[in-house]
């Protein structure tokens, strides 16, 4: 029964994954303070405003460094998994050694206590390394999201561009009875850019520049 409950409030599925990181730049962006933009050149003020997007989420898909993120997370989900393994398999052991006990006897008492300190170890040992996973998460999609503003701010400033749009592009799934239509009306909603030329869209070239200093940094 101890064993039970431990590993269904332990189940840590998927807390090493980006795809968390990627949903979250693919919907608002963090309020937190924007690095400042440069100030627009007297060039730039005088002539007619100029306008392009971006889509944060895919550029955060597609930039080097979250490649090298995906690689350092899938060897710490590796480690957890193992470390997870053990405990497990401890917890296991101390169960199987206490029920061959006669239960009223009094180092089925001594088993059980073992058995309960262990499990207690376990499950705190899980919520500060699920805590410690999260805040990481934060740490690293706030640090890439200033990353991306700071280059689309260059790009922008390169390109005499006035205002970056951030596309928002949920995706409709191909089988409609997948979801209802609230769920389709939320997802047709989310879609904030219409229409728009190739050219006005600058994700590559914000792509290019991250890679570029990314690499110089390494």
């Amino acid at each position: 029964m101890i064993r039970r409950s431990l590993l269904a409030s332990l189940a840590f599925a998927g807390v090493f994954s980006l795809s968390s990181i990627s949903a979250a730049l693919a919907q608002d962006a963090p309020a937190a303070a924007p690095t400042p933009a440069p100030a627009p050149t007297a060039a730039a003020a005088d002539g007619p405003i100029t306008i392009a997007i971006c889509n944060p989420a895919r550029i955060f898909q597609d930039m080097q460094e979250t490649q090298d993120l995906r690689t350092s997370m899938e060897a710490e989900g590796k480690s957890f998994m193992e470390k997870k393994t053990e405990w497990e398999g401890k917890l296991r052991e101390l169960q199987s050694s206490r029920d061959q006990l006669k239960p009223d006897s009094p180092q089925y008492a001594q088993r059980n206590q073992e058995l309960l300190k262990t499990a207690t170890e376990y499950e705190v040992w899980g919520k500060l390394t699920q805590a410690d996973v999260q805040r990481n998460q934060k740490t690293r999609m706030r640090a890439l999201f200033d990353k991306i503003q700071a280059a689309v701010a260059e790009v922008a400033e390169q390109k005499s561009i006035d205002l970056v749009l951030s596309e928002q592009k949920p995706e409709i799934p191909e089988n409609l009875d997948q979801i209802n239509v609230e769920q389709l009306r939320a997802i047709l909603n989310g879609r904030n850019i219409l229409y728009h030329t190739a050219r006005v869209n600058i994700s590559n070239d914000v792509i290019a520049l991250l890679d570029s200093r990314y690499r110089a940094g390494q």
